[in-house]
């Protein structure tokens, strides 16, 4: 075979997609106009443009040309019980009938933020804002104002928003990350300051001689050391032995303060990633699921810490926002948290654990090395034969068959992420799971040819 045959079948896939799709590409056009891109959020963005949703019900969203999906991207982890949740729909209306903010405290602010308490280990206090980012930063603030230390201890690949110190190394070129053994800070685009690298001290993840080395170098000018304890973007991966606590008793030995972004895997157990791995934090970042489905963000933790935001206190730490608890979010993410009990959380994590082991006996009847990444409810296929165990190992997956694979499986009913993540929501059932499966298996199988020219050390046979 010779280049023209994977060009061919590039563009016919494309040229399927497009015809399909005429009111989405219409909307798209026209979005441009008023939209850079036609769209507001990079992460929805893919080419030749993302179909455009009508409506969403249960498991299922419906486009404008009248195809439906099962969603297995929830909104980026979001929608933990699917779309229009008729509970969380009728707390909602019943919020709005009454208004939808007030500038006064709400009863709907505490009864979260105690069920938020009640369930994960490091709150004892919360402090809500609108979104995840916001919830780092006032994270990150927090640790700042406490330590009266400037400087952030940041994973390699990690994602904790867009502001200026979140914005390093996420997805930073190899050839620019260093000696693992030391990061390179690297700006992810031309609006990181310089002086704002200084600030940020990257290491990698799963490398816990790293870690403690670079802890106690620091420690006299570090404020805080923030991690996903399951490192998302950078491709799902699981912590390894022991790299959490070492970051625990390294950060509790200087007092540092140790944040987990658990914006995502809050939704992996009652208790957060934090309770699946033991290691409880001095503060934690939440957003996504405990909003179901609105804009939110949060800030848990111990009262000595916490504490710092109180008015009641002489000397505070200022933290306001016009929507800040806002009563819709609040209502909303209470039903949610309250729906998603231990036997519900229980069921999806067990989904979870088949469609990873399905993927992988998928990849070896196909012939195919892969990795599959994720624990619980949410996975990721990565086109690599490298062990995954940080962001400079994922980083060697082919980024041009995720493409493939996402639109594949599009043209199958099957929505899955750009990065070719899942996750599972509660209207599922074990018939949309071996739905999901079968159509993997069918897009691997109509790639492998494409997959044999382009990357033949990924066929095993």
């Amino acid at each position: 075979m010779d280049n023209k045959f994977h060009n061919d079948f590039v563009k016919e896939m494309y040229a399927r997609y497009i015809a399909k799709r005429p009111k989405s590409e219409k909307l798209f056009r026209e979005a441009q106009q008023f939209l850079p891109g036609g769209d507001t959020r990079h992460i929805t963005f893919f080419k030749p443009f993302s179909p455009f949703m009508e409506r969403g019900e249960g498991f299922r969203l419906y486009d404008v040309d009248g195809y439906h999906y099962i969603d297995f991207m929830n909104n980026m982890n979001s929608l933990i019980h699917g779309h229009a949740h008729p509970k969380v729909v009728e707390a909602v209306i019943e919020q709005v009938k009454r208004g939808s903010i007030f500038g006064f405290p709400a009863e709907s602010q505490y009864k979260l933020a105690e069920e938020i308490c009640n369930r994960l280990p490091s709150a004892e206090r919360v402090r809500f804002s609108n979104s995840g980012t916001e919830a780092t930063l006032t994270a990150i603030r927090l640790a700042r104002a406490i330590r009266k230390r400037y400087k952030v201890v940041k994973i390699e690949g990690g994602y904790h928003g867009t502001y200026d110190l979140a914005e390093i190394s996420i997805n930073p070129p190899l050839e620019k990350t260093g000696r693992v053994e030391r990061p390179n800070s690297v700006p992810e685009d031309d609006s990181v300051p310089p002086n704002v690298l200084t600030d940020c001290v990257i290491i990698p993840f799963n490398n816990s001689e790293v870690a403690e080395r670079v802890i106690s170098e620091q420690h006299d000018s570090l404020a805080a050391v923030i991690v996903e304890p399951l490192l998302n973007s950078a491709g799902l991966i699981l912590p390894e032995i022991g790299f959490l606590r070492t970051l625990r008793e390294a950060c509790s030995k200087y007092k540092v303060l140790l944040i987990f972004d658990e914006v995502m895997s809050f939704r992996l157990s009652i208790g957060g990633a934090q309770e699946i791995f033991g290691v409880v934090p001095d503060l934690t970042a939440l957003g996504k699921i405990i909003g179901g489905g609105y804009p939110v963000g949060a800030v848990a933790g111990r009262e000595e810490f916490m504490d710092h935001f109180s008015p009641l206190r002489p000397k505070y730490l200022s933290h306001s926002g016009t929507f800040n608890g806002n009563p819709v979010t609040m209502v909303a993410g209470l039903v949610t948290l309250q729906e998603l009990t231990f036997s519900e959380m229980n069921r999806i994590n067990q989904f979870g654990e088949k469609v990873r082991a399905d993927l992988r006996k998928i990849t070896e009847e196909v012939g195919l090395r892969c990795q599959v990444t994720g624990t619980g409810s949410v996975g990721q296929i990565h086109f690599t034969n490298r062990e995954i165990r940080d962001w400079r190992s994922a980083s060697t997956a082919r980024m041009d068959m995720r493409a493939i694979l996402h639109i594949l499986l599009l043209e199958k009913g099957i929505l899955v992420g750009q990065r070719c993540f899942f996750n599972i929501s509660t209207p599922m059932r074990e018939e949309e799971i071996n739905e999901m499966t079968a159509a993997m298996k069918a897009c691997l199988f109509e790639m492998k040819p494409y997959i044999e020219e382009t990357a033949p050390e990924l066929i095993s046979r």
